[in-house]
Parts: C-alpha cells; structure tokens; sequence
C-alpha cells in the first residue's frame, strides 16, 4: 500500500482501448485531462492499494459500484471512461492470442467487471522425440 500522493503523481494511460489517446478515444479534453491525472489513483482504490484514501476516494469507489451518483468531474470522467472500455471489450471480437490478452490484462483497471480471457498456461514444450532404431535380429 502506498499513499494517495504516489499515485497522484503517476500519469495514467490505457494504450489498449486508447491507442490514439483518450480525446480521440471519446472523452472530451477536460475528462481526458482528468483521467490521466487521477486515473492511476482510482485504479489503485479499487484494488485497494492506497493507504489514505479521503471520503472522496472512497465515494468515487460507490460511484464505481453503482451505489451512487456521480458527483465531482472525475467521478464523471471515469464511469464514461469505463463505459467506453466495456463498449469496445464487448464490440471486440475474441482473439487468442496470449499476449495480446496478457497486455489487455495488465492494462485493465481494475475493480470493474470488464471480461478479459485470462491467459492460458505455458505450455510446456514437446521434446523432439527420434525414432528409436530397433536392433534387427536375424
């Protein structure tokens, strides 16, 4: 756990559903302004990483959870922020591949309930296997 202030000075980024950045991703300047600066901050309340959190951090947490309404700019900022992840996750068609799904997964906030695959086990590798020479017996 660390202090709200770490988290704050962190810059959030979510190049996975925003590759082009957040105002061309569908929020305006002033919500992507937003999310960038408080966003390592809400995704670290909502696996409860922050030792401090204030009664604003921890009613951003109801607003996530659907037990409030939203009532400062970056409650607001974040819900749409999290409607347009979950739109594109569901809009996006399933892919296999591991490592696209490890990055989707790492870049996940979290405390949502967004479905991303888990990444499957490595699997081990096969061994070349050499065809055994049967000892011919006359």
């Amino acid at each position: 756990m660390l202090p709200r202030d770490h988290y704050l000075k962190q810059t959030f980024q979510d190049v996975i559903n925003f590759p082009d950045g957040f105002e061309k991703g569908g929020l305006s300047d002033i919500q992507a302004r937003l999310v960038r600066k408080q966003g390592a901050l809400v995704n670290a309340l909502t696996v409860d990483e922050v030792s401090d959190p204030t009664s604003d951090d921890l009613h951003i947490l109801k607003v996530i959870a659907n037990q409030s309404a939203p009532k400062s700019p970056i409650e607001q900022a974040w819900i749409k922020y999290l409607s347009i992840v979950k739109a594109r996750q569901a809009s996006a068609p399933a892919k296999n591949s591991k490592t696209k799904a490890a990055k989707a997964k790492a870049a996940e906030p979290a405390g949502e309930e967004i479905a991303i695959a888990e990444p499957a086990a490595k699997p081990a590798k096969a061994k070349a296997k050499t065809p055994k020479k049967t000892a011919k017996t006359d």
